[in-house]
């Protein structure tokens, strides 16, 4: 007996759950894989199949007859189509999270494109297409195409839809934005179901007479017909090596059309029970094709022809999908989904950070038949580190990035391989004896040369508000944010500023926050000297942005009444030259004060910082006056500063940590940010957020930078250890393009569990393999 975890949570065997990252609504600003700096996982070198079964993992009922399923391997998402609308199930949990409905409709189908978080649904009863956002959960835009329609493909790396329309014998291609049809391209015979293959640009469209279109999709033309099956009943492409598999209604074959070579040929199924294919889909990691013909499942792998029969079913499925990353394979199975598990499985992924000279250590985790071995078979792990048994464990001794194949094999001789990709990062940690030496540090790492400073900012640093502005503006100015104690200038700021000589310094805060002895004794250190205040917090940060800022086509604005949100803030808007204004973020609508410094700074697009527990909806709204909104928001203080994050940031060579649970270091760490354009990220006293972890792997960085002693950041954070929680990295298959980050939309409170960091619940149920 087998016992196989429904969810994987510990660190080392994360699952590539994505749903956190498509929480709600992206800001528009960027995407972190846009830019290149994705995971380089591709296809297995092989995969080699055994006598191990395929395995009911779980069932989940649904609200009618299932007609298709479709699963997004990036956010973990199923979604199956059934009479009145979709039903969105979390892979993990099996559970029925959400429910699309579409009154009236009947034999739906359903694709998915994870790149654009979009599930496209064609409701052949009323001649429709309609475009489900992941983000936001809504319909958000449908378009009606005329004839019989009757499949759909979705072309995730340009993200246009193609739908066959039957006896009216054309393809007609739907822009993902716009959701506007195109001109239809006509093919040869009845176009009756259709498949694309992203990474060659080729569609397949079965024809019910028995021919297989072959269409470029650049010039969106035929480039000519092969042999396929009348009747066609089912379609399913290899991304990975360009082939369409095509099954029947009539015949207990399986037609294997070769894009590349424009040929066709065939493989015989089991035909015991009667013909009839009914579902096709392939892993395109193992060249497994999964069906079923008549009441037969079978899988087979297509290298070498090889059939496993699996079990006889009392039901004809309706729908098939897999998720490469998990392999889990999805079918609709009358009024439920049925999810089963592949032979042999490597749990998580295994790409990621590890920082040269920190101790690292993570065990490999598969599912399959009995013991499962493994091995190396293809690149080198980061060297200082080995595969012992089932752990990569070791000492990076060297940065740079480095791909290795990981194959798992079980017992009955199953085996799969991953390719994965690991970033061995510089690390560094930034502190001083205090808060006020590590600002000091701070400033010395940002600007070892003191010629290129321009304007050294002075804030208190026993309290935050009057700081947070001041870290885009000393940004903006060049130069960095210096804290001070409210009584005293400390000695170690004063020798930092004879140091950097600056030409100007500007004290934020009025003598209440900054005395005047300090102003004093900083006025014999410069010939000009300014103090920037207002009457309340929020008219200082006014004040700072009007003395920093003659425009400002960019805010960000967050709540004075916290720090959270704000720090990481700070670095992105210094690094995008833009200020950080603060507001009470409980306000109804925004005061005229600040309605008028936006009109002087002619801004025309807003950032909110954090959910409507920090910023109220009706403040968000009214900044709409003044330009376009965007929120950047997660569940908690950890997610919102990865979303901020991911709005600002294409890329950057270092990644900058601080405490997130207190303030004053990161207060100078985002003048640091700012002026360098390097993330700042803030994490918990112990360990790094997961997403955090993501997010450095993705931007390309090659060190990580941490700020504070080890009283504010354990030695276990200088090694990035994780928190927890799943990883959204995931091997990436040619014709699979990882997804662009999402940025969140939606409410986010500051709430986190008992350790500080965001919850990630694991479903608590087993599964048994017999």
């Amino acid at each position: 007996m087998r016992i196989r975890p429904a969810a994987v949570t510990d660190q080392e065997t994360t699952s590539p759950h994505r749903s956190p990252r498509r929480s709600a609504a992206a800001l528009a600003v960027v995407a972190l894989a846009a830019a290149g700096v994705v995971a380089t996982a591709a296809v297995p070198a092989q995969a080699t199949p055994g006598n191990g079964s395929f395995t009911t993992a779980y069932t989940t009922p649904v609200a009618g007859t299932v007609s298709d399923v479709a699963v997004d391997s990036y956010t973990s998402q199923v979604f199956a189509a059934r009479p009145g609308g979709v039903d969105v199930i979390d892979e993990y949990s099996g559970a029925v999270v959400s429910t699309v409905g579409l009154g009236g409709s009947t034999n739906l189908r359903v694709e998915v494109d994870p790149v654009r978080a979009y599930a496209w649904v064609l409701d052949s009863s009323q001649s429709r297409l309609l475009r489900f956002d992941e983000r936001t959960g809504n319909v958000s835009g449908s378009v009606t195409i005329p004839g019989n329609l009757r499949d759909l493909a979705v072309d995730q790396n340009t993200g246009t839809v193609f739908v066959t329309t039957g006896t009216t014998g054309t393809v007609v291609p739907v822009n993902a934005s716009t959701v506007a049809a195109g001109t239809p391209l006509a093919v040869p015979g009845a176009a009756n179901l259709i498949g694309v293959d992203p990474s060659a640009g080729t569609i397949y469209v079965a024809t019910v007479e028995g021919a297989v279109a072959i269409i470029d999709e650049s010039s969106f033309t035929v480039l000519g017909s092969v042999a396929g099956q009348a009747s066609p009943s089912a379609l399913t492409v290899d991304p990975a090596h360009h082939k369409a598999y095509i099954g029947s209604s009539s015949t207990s074959t399986l037609s294997v059309v070769d894009g590349s070579s424009r040929t066709t040929s065939t493989i015989a199924l089991p035909g015991s029970y009667g013909p009839g294919v009914s579902v096709l889909t392939v892993d395109p990691a193992t060249q497994t094709v999964y069906g079923q013909n008549a009441i037969q499942e079978f899988s087979i792998d297509t290298t070498t022809a090889a059939m496993n029969p699996r079990s006889i079913t009392g039901t004809v499925f309706r729908g098939a999908a897999i998720d490469v990353f998990t392999n889990l394979i999805f079918v609709g199975d009358g009024a439920q989904v049925q999810a089963i598990w592949e032979p042999v499985s490597l749990l998580g992924t295994y790409s990621g950070v590890a920082v040269q000279g920190a101790p690292y250590s993570r065990q490999i985790k598969a599912d399959g038949w009995g013991a499962v071995r493994f091995s190396i078979t293809g690149g080198a792990l980061p060297t200082g580190l080995r595969a012992s048994g089932g752990t990569i464990v070791g000492t990076p001794s060297a940065t740079g990035t480095y791909t290795f194949s990981l194959t798992a094999t079980d017992d009955y001789n199953d085996s799969v391989t991953q390719k994965y990709t690991m970033h061995v990062v510089a690390g560094e940690r930034v502190s001083g004896s205090d808060r006020f030496a590590t600002s000091v540090a701070v400033s010395q790492a940002a600007y070892p040369d003191a010629s290129t400073v321009g304007t050294v900012y002075v804030a208190n640093g026993t309290s935050f508000p009057d700081a947070l502005g001041g870290g885009p503006a000393a940004a903006h100015d060049s130069g960095p944010l210096l804290l001070t104690a409210p009584g005293s200038l400390p000695s170690v700021v004063s020798d930092e500023i004879k140091r950097l000589q600056p030409k100007h310094i500007v004290v934020v805060g009025g003598p209440a926050v900054v005395s005047d002895n300090v102003y004093k004794a900083l006025g014999a250190l410069t010939p000009d000297l300014k103090r920037v205040s207002g009457s309340d917090r929020f008219a200082t940060a006014r004040a700072v942005v009007a003395n920093a800022f003659t425009s400002a086509p960019t805010v960000y604005v967050s709540t004075g009444l916290n720090f959270p949100d704000s720090l990481s803030a700070g670095a992105a808007a210094g690094s995008l030259h833009a200020p950080l204004l603060l507001v009470n973020g409980g306000a109804a609508s925004v005061d005229a004060d600040t309605a008028a410094l936006l009109r002087s700074l002619g801004t025309s697009n807003i950032v909110i910082i954090g959910g409507t527990a920090v910023m109220s909806p009706s403040l968000a709204a009214d900044f709409a006056r003044f330009g376009t909104v965007t929120r950047a928001a997660g569940s908690d203080r950890w997610e919102t500063s990865q979303r901020i994050v991911e709005s600002a940031f294409r890329n950057s060579s270092r990644v900058i940590l601080a405490n997130g649970l207190n303030f004053p270091d990161a207060l100078g760490a985002s003048a640091w940010g700012g002026s360098t354009s390097s993330p700042l990220f803030i994490s918990t006293a112990s360990c790094v957020p997961q997403g955090v972890l993501d997010d450095t792997f993705f931007l390309g960085a090659g060190r990580v930078s941490l700020v504070g002693g080890e009283a504010a950041l354990a030695s276990s954070v200088a090694g990035l250890t994780s928190c927890g929680g799943w990883s959204v990295i995931a091997p990436d298959y040619p014709g699979v393009t990882a997804p662009t980050s999402a940025l969140s939309g939606s409410a986010g409170d500051e709430a986190a569990d008992s350790r500080g960091v965001p919850e990630r619940v694991a479903p608590t149920a087993e599964i048994t393999r017999r």
